[in-house]
């Protein structure tokens, strides 16, 4: 059968490069579209995909969002129209289940962050795939249609990080020193629905504490313009920002700590065993509780707490791979069961 994936946002294409690998293994053709943001048609063109872009960058606040949701729903089911196929599936995509819906395609979204509303999904996917870390309880709490969720086992980032070769050129590439403490810092996302100001006073109070420790390079990845000259301003010595797009798994091996103001770098780091620190503000999500339980992951909620419990040292010891076989197995099963009922 021919199965739609759409990309949405950078990440999108890390978590959907094994699923492309196992679906073609079993006889079935995808079609990727795109839209161009965040990286993602460069991280598609990186592993050699074909897609059609459609749509990029949506206005600013909820008005922009809404309208730039909706036109590029009509925009894919134009271009989708007539291309045959039997199921589409996106990582949190808002437009792709309204162009569906308006195909006649079943769709199947994933997510892992139950506090999104899910009242667009509820309406048009078939399926709403979500960690078993979030429980039925609370996607009844948060809104989402219990009838529909299928729950999978383990996180979605685990299925790229054990699945593909590290790239080794990441640390020479950028400039890093062995004996350096090589720090990825990506600032929170302003523009988001979710965003929380306070943020962006636990984001300052962290660099200000890299300031103050010797033999730091902050590989530092802004997300808007008006982000990229912060750490030079709160006085962090030595700043990187790579010039060219990098695969997340890739450089966060090579780092010694991961801050991130959103989740899916900090969940990565936290699954390879690389130090994570997250000081996102939106409502906790039950992903990042049971990382934090387990010790894999470190909130911080407060700038205080940027001195009090950051832990600014080298590394210790290799990176964990996991293994993605099984992962990547039930989430394409998922995919195709949605075509057939």
């Amino acid at each position: 059968m021919k199965i739609w994936l759409d990309a949405d946002n950078g990440p999108h294409v890390l978590i959907m490069r094994p699923l492309v690998r196992e679906l073609t293994a079993r006889g079935h053709e995808v079609v990727f579209t795109a839209r161009d943001r965040t990286k993602t048609c460069q991280l598609l063109d990186l592993y050699g995909f074909n897609y059609r872009t459609v749509g990029g960058e949506y206005g600013k606040g909820m008005s922009g969002k809404v309208k730039g949701t909706l036109g590029r729903a009509w925009d894919l089911a134009n271009a989708m129209r007539g291309s045959g196929a039997a199921v589409s599936f996106g990582h949190g995509s808002r437009a792709l289940p309204l162009a569906s819906r308006l195909l006649g395609v079943p769709t199947v979204t994933m997510y892992d962050y139950e506090w999104v509303n899910a009242r667009l999904f509820n309406w048009c996917c078939r399926s709403i795939l979500l960690p078993s870390a979030i429980t039925k309880a609370r996607c009844a709490e948060a809104g989402i249609a219990t009838a529909k969720v299928v729950s999978y086992p383990g996180y979605k980032e685990e299925l790229y990080l054990g699945g593909a070769d590290l790239d080794g050129s990441v640390a020479g590439d950028l400039g890093l020193r062995p004996t350096a403490v090589k720090v990825l810092l990506r600032p929170p996302a302003t523009t988001a629905h979710y965003h929380n100001p306070e943020a962006e006073t636990i984001l300052d109070a962290i660099l200000s504490q890299l300031a103050t420790v010797r033999d730091v390079q902050l590989v530092y990845l802004p997300r808007t313009p008006d982000q990229r000259d912060l750490p030079k301003r709160l006085g962090v010595a030595e700043v990187i920002i790579p010039s060219r797009v990098y695969d997340g798994p890739s450089l966060v091996a090579a780092m010694d700590l991961v801050i991130s103001g959103g989740g899916t770098m900090t969940r990565e780091a936290a699954i390879m065993g690389v130090p994570s620190y997250s000081f996102f503000r939106g409502r906790d999500g039950m992903v990042d509780e049971a990382l934090a339980k387990a010790g894999q992951l470190v909130l911080l909620t407060k700038p205080e707490e940027a001195a009090e419990r950051l832990r600014v040292v080298r590394r210790e010891g290799d990176v964990t791979r996991p293994d993605p076989a099984a992962l990547v197995s039930f989430i394409c099963d998922a995919i195709v069961a949605a075509a057939g009922r």
